[in-house]
């Protein structure tokens, strides 16, 4: 009886044993197979995934160079920025230096011991109005009164400046300037070559005009015109340009005479007020 119970229990120990190695074994197969498995997978998928990866990347990258990264359009916005304030620079650059010739003139008229003068902006927007008037940037607080003269630096080597008008309303930071082109504004005149006096009293076809108080009046083309210093309003002797042309009214009674002027009174950027 002994004897048989050792057998059994050798037999149930063999079979326990026998279990044991066929579950290590299976084990093993199943995992063999998986990394098979895996590998059979990315051997057939790798390719698939490969251009799949491939086709993203090239939308991904279209997609960018069409409407751009967060990072490139700011930078783009960035470069637009910088772009528009050097052509905003090289603008002021550019009316600078197209104003040399205005700014040296301005200069010389200041070193004219004759006059004194207060510099003063044009604030005026309207060109056609500007030709008759138009506004500036000092007023009352800057000592500017009715009646003061507003001239031009020229660069002339004798005139410094030429006439544009006179104040007609002063407010505290502003003033109105009307131009000797404004019908209402009568400018007294003398022919420096000759002495006889004169009036510009019109202004047409972007001329300005004016007549001899003499009909025997010594006037010919380029005669020089200045202020005659009659009416208290214009000193004498400012510069008011050069006689263009002379001729005889219909009736003959009167001596027309045609003045240019170095002003250009479409493009009046600065002007000068002249200190009593």
């Amino acid at each position: 009886m002994a004897y048989r119970r050792k057998k059994k229990n050798n037999k149930y120990f063999f079979i326990t044993v026998f279990l044991l190695v066929l579950l290590i074994f299976i084990s093993s197969l199943t995992d063999g197979l998986a990394e098979a498995g895996n590998n059979i997978t990315n051997t057939v998928f790798r390719p698939i995934n490969k251009i799949s990866y491939s086709v993203s990347s090239e939308v991904i990258k279209a997609i960018e160079d069409t409407v751009g990264s967060k990072q490139t359009r700011a930078e783009v916005e960035k470069l637009k920025i910088e772009n528009k304030n050097l052509l905003k620079e090289n603008a002021n650059l550019m009316e600078i230096i197209n104003r040399k010739d205005f700014l040296k003139a301005e200069n010389d008229a200041l070193k004219d011991e004759k006059y004194q003068y207060l510099k003063a902006q044009v604030i005026n927007s309207d060109v056609k109005s500007m030709q008759e008037s138009f506004f500036i940037d000092k007023g009352e607080k800057d000592g500017i009164k009715v009646n003061d003269v507003v001239l031009q630096a020229i660069g002339d080597s004798e005139y410094s400046s030429a006439v544009i008008g006179k104040v007609v309303k002063v407010n505290k930071n502003t003033s109105k300037i009307e131009t000797i082109k404004n019908s209402s504004n009568d400018v007294s005149f003398i022919n420096s070559r000759s002495g006889d006096y004169g009036v510009i009293d019109d202004y047409k076809n972007k001329t300005i005009s004016g007549y001899m108080l003499e009909v025997s009046s010594d006037v010919k083309n380029s005669d020089i015109l200045i202020t005659s210093g009659i009416g208290g309003v214009y000193p004498k002797g400012l510069y008011l340009g050069e006689i263009s042309n002379v001729n005889m009214s219909k009736d003959s009674l009167r001596k027309n005479v045609t003045v240019d002027s170095p002003v250009d009174f479409t493009h009046l950027y600065r002007v000068l007020i002249l200190r009593r």
